[in-house]
């Protein structure tokens, strides 16, 4: 397992963290232009996905309106929509299909890739770069661990950018478990 702790922490200490911080203070500032009335949209497919559902229900717990796109409860996307898009690529047809759906209705895009010059970055509002490596783990596990991690860093940086109590935060956890 230290080998995939050392590249997870590889990874870290390649993170353009003016690309994180910039993501951080355009979604407080969304927040700040429309406030209650946005709403968060999360698109990843395969593990990517999966990653990024748990920061959609992390946005959720932080009293927001979060819903990852195949759930039932999905909004309309609108000028006050976020969507958050993790595709290591950046290329990932039908993500990129929905991306250019939720722009052309006035979404903007907040995307996590490991290339900034791919189709999905060329059409986001925000980036933040996933850092390349080489790895002897399985296809993209890197990436799927890494962006896990770094959603969770991005709850930290949110919590704090926007005053929210981490003990309220807790209180909208389910106890259904």
């Amino acid at each position: 397992m230290n080998n995939i702790i050392d590249e997870m922490n590889d990874m870290f200490l390649t993170l353009d963290e003016a690309e994180v911080n910039a993501y951080v203070i355009r979604i407080r500032n969304h927040i700040n232009d429309y406030g209650n009335d946005f709403n968060f949209i999360g698109l990843g497919a395969g593990r990517m996905g999966y990653s990024l559902r748990s920061f959609i229900m992390r946005l959720s717990h932080m009293g927001f309106q979060a819903s990852m796109i195949g759930d039932t409860n999905v909004p309309r996307v609108t000028k006050s929509s976020i969507l958050i898009v993790n595709s290591s690529s950046g290329e990932t047809p039908s993500i990129l299909k929905y991306s250019h759906q939720a722009v052309e209705a006035g979404g903007q895009i907040f995307l996590t890739c490991c290339n900034k010059n791919s189709s999905i970055a060329k059409c986001s509002t925000s980036l933040i770069t996933i850092p390349k490596i080489n790895s002897k783990q399985l296809m993209k596990s890197p990436y799927e661990q890494f962006s896990m991690l770094l959603y969770d860093y991005l709850v930290m940086k949110l919590m704090d950018v926007l005053n929210l109590d981490a003990d309220t935060v807790s209180h909208n956890h389910s106890i259904l478990e």
